[in-house]
């Protein structure tokens, strides 16, 4: 049975979306894109879950208030830095015609932990997000160069190492 608490409220969200996961579902969401999952039991409504931000990943994102132990293990496997070693994937909601709800679950239990109230940070829509909207974005080495410019001036150049994944 749900939960009256979880009564779906749609919203407006930013146009970039990003849904977290453990590299290890990577191929599934490449043959796939992401499937709005249900659990039985669970007053959690089915759905894909999303983080409606506009900044790079920070420990404030889901999965990383509670690591779990395959999370540890990744990290480890990232210099104890977890948030390197997840897959991002952007979603374009301009590409598909879903519409996205506040999840409050994550609202309501992660709120204490970040001192603040996440309102719409954590979103969901209850259908699939196709593949065609979707990017996968990961931290990389930085690339950066530099090159003369006119005059005798010298130019530096970066790219972000959070940036879609080849």
């Amino acid at each position: 049975m749900k939960n009256a608490l979880f009564v779906p409220r749609k919203i407006q969200t930013h146009r970039y979306l990003f849904h977290v996961a453990h590299p290890i579902f990577r191929e599934g969401i490449v043959e796939w894109g992401l499937l709005a999952q249900d659990r039985d039991y669970s007053i959690i409504p089915k759905g894909v879950y999303a983080h409606n931000l506009m900044s790079n990943p920070t420990y404030d994102w889901y999965p990383f208030v509670y690591p779990f132990a395959h999370d540890e293990e990744l990290g480890k496997m990232y210099g104890d830095n977890p948030i390197r070693a997840y897959d991002y994937w952007r979603i374009d909601t301009q590409i598909i015609d879903n519409d996205w709800f506040i999840d409050y679950a994550a609202r309501n239990d992660f709120a204490p932990f970040l001192g603040y109230d996440p309102n719409s940070m954590y979103v969901y829509t209850n259908k699939d997000v196709s593949l065609r909207a979707l990017t996968l974005f990961r931290f990389q080495n930085e690339v950066c160069w530099d090159y003369p410019g006119e005059k005798g001036t010298f130019h530096y150049r970066a790219i972000d190492e959070f940036r879609p994944f080849n």
